[in-house]
Order: structure tokens, then sequence, then C-alpha cells
């Protein structure tokens, strides 16, 4: 995991939890415009007071993703159950805001769009649908494709929209390969 991106988060104690788990996770946490000082948010934080003071703060989301290799957003019944998706090495989360989540525009920033299936109400705390995200997220590692991969992949097809879309759906080695065998037969 690399980090952990708050989209305007509202409510201080949420953000405490989170720095915690991004302690725990040992990811990166990055915060756009929080809405609150974030000194509020330390007695929820208890061990993770430094993750906290080395939180970055962002204006806007676009820069919050910057350098980062993989981004997922989450969105409640969009995109693939987390369950089910293969992260890469090096995945972040972004995470929306308690009262309305992430927009379509903060979406279209992500590779890939992430949900939890909940049996009953849509959503969830914002510190606990990121405690299950983080968790399967490490659980479900898989092996990411090698450079090499990545290369031949340019090669074959070329810089572009396919490639990305490709990418996007984070394929294993496995998965990779399968599909490269596919096209070349076409």
């Amino acid at each position: 995991m690399n980090a952990v991106i708050l989209v305007e988060p509202e409510i201080p104690e949420n953000t405490g939890f989170i720095a915690r788990l991004a302690d725990n996770y040992s990811t990166e946490l990055r915060i756009v415009n929080p809405g609150f000082q974030l000194d509020e948010a330390r007695e929820t934080a208890t061990n993770a007071q430094e993750k906290l003071r080395e939180a970055k703060i962002y204006e806007r989301v676009k820069e919050a993703t910057e350098g980062l290799e993989q981004v997922i957003g989450t969105k409640p019944g969009r995109g693939l159950p987390v369950k089910q998706f293969e992260p890469r090495e090096n995945t972040s989360v972004m995470i929306g805001r308690e009262s309305s989540g992430l927009s379509n525009e903060e979406l279209d920033l992500c590779d890939a769009v992430v949900h939890i299936n909940l049996p009953g109400y849509s959503s969830m705390n914002q510190s606990h649908a990121t405690a299950i995200i983080l968790h399967e997220l490490s659980e479900s590692r898989s092996e990411a494709l090698e450079q090499e991969q990545k290369e031949a992949l340019t090669e074959f097809i070329g810089d572009g929209k396919i490639k990305d879309v490709l990418l996007r759906g984070s394929p294993t080695q496995e998965e990779f390969n399968r599909l490269m065998g596919e096209i070349r037969d076409l």
C-alpha cells in the first residue's frame, strides 16, 4: 500500500482513527482540505501522533494523487467489490467525505473504483470503510506485472488508452500473459 488520501474529511475523530490505520498499514496519509484543524484529531489518533503530524495537506484532489502509481476510489455500489480487486504493489486508496463521498470528477482521477458489499445500508462510517478496504487490499496482493511485461505491452500496442485500460484492470502476471496470447491470436 502506498497512501491513503482523505478527501475533505469532516469529522476529526474519523481522521484520527484513519491516521492509526495508516500507521498500522505503513501507508502515507494525504489529506485534501480538512474541515477542521488536525489537532482536533489527535485524541483518536492515540499512538499515531507522528503519522498525523506527517500527513501531507493538499488543496486539490489532483495534487494529492500526483506521484502515485495506482489510485483506487471508493463509492457504494460502483466498481468492483473490494474482495475481487487485485491491487498492485503500490496501490493507494482515495476515501471520500463523510457526508457525500467522492464526486464523479474525483473518481475520474482514479485508476479503478471499488466498493464494500453491504447487506443493508449502502455506505458506512469513513474510518470503518477505510479499515475494511486496507485489510482486504493487504490480504489480496498478487504478483504485479514486471517492468518487462509493461514494456512488451507498449511495444505490441503502443502507448495510449488501450494500454491504460488494460493496466487499469490490474491484471495478475498470469492474466496478462493469457491476454497477450489472445490478442496475438486475433
